[in-house]
Parts: structure tokens; sequence; C-alpha cells
């Protein structure tokens, strides 16, 4: 019985370091706080890093709808970007429309699931 549970011991331990200890977990790489900062309507979507990113090494992407539009889409110039913003200014020009944005990262090879904002209405911000 001993082999068995050398082998066992084995796989744990190949499992817990060989790959959650290479690539951080999905909800760790999950940009946090996302939300619109909006002035004098120019609408800046803004985020902070997940819990694993600490470097340079992530992209972000990011993508934005109007509420009750089933397809969202994509921020060609924040696409792959490294900011922790992107201007979404001309993408929400009709300020009596609710928006969603959203977004997510990549690390070495790893995507976190998307971040979605809060619904925002231009003209109440």
């Amino acid at each position: 019985m001993r082999p068995k549970h050398c082998f066992l011991g084995f796989l744990i331990s190949f499992f817990l370091t060989g790959v959650a200890g290479t690539q951080p977990a999905r909800e760790s790489l999950k940009p946090q706080r996302v939300q619109f900062q909006s002035r004098n309507f120019h609408n800046i979507l803004q985020w902070q890093p997940g819990r694993a990113l600490t470097g340079n090494s992530s992209v972000y992407f990011v993508q934005y709808k109007i509420y009750g539009q089933r397809r969202w889409e994509n921020k060609e110039d924040c696409w792959g970007t490294q900011e922790l913003f992107c201007d979404l200014t001309s993408e929400t020009s009709d300020i009596q429309e609710p928006y969603y944005g959203r977004v997510r990262a990549a690390s070495a090879g790893s995507y976190s699931d998307w971040s979605m904002t809060p619904r925002f209405t231009p003209w109440w911000e």
C-alpha cells in the first residue's frame, strides 16, 4: 500500500506546485474595482489589478455595451493594453443611455473572468 500513497502524494504535490504554483488562479487575475469615472462627460473606465498581478506582465481587454443590448463591443484602443484605465468617452456619448463596461486580464497565457461595472449613465454622473 505504501507505493499507492507515494504516488497519490506525488499527484497532489504536482497539481499544487505544478499548476497552481506557475499559473495564477482565474479569480486572482480578475481586475478589481472596475468603475466609470466621469467629469464633464469625459468618461474613463478604471480598474485595479487582480490580487495575483503586481508587475507589468499583465495586459487588459476592455468591452462596453448599452444597457439592454446583448452584444459586447471591443474597445480596440484598449485591447491588450497595460494601462489601468480606458477612455470610453466616444462610446458613451449618448448621455442619457445607461452603459456597462467590463475588463479581463491576461498574464502568462492565463485569462481572468470578466469584471463588470455597475450600470453607468453619463447624465447622472
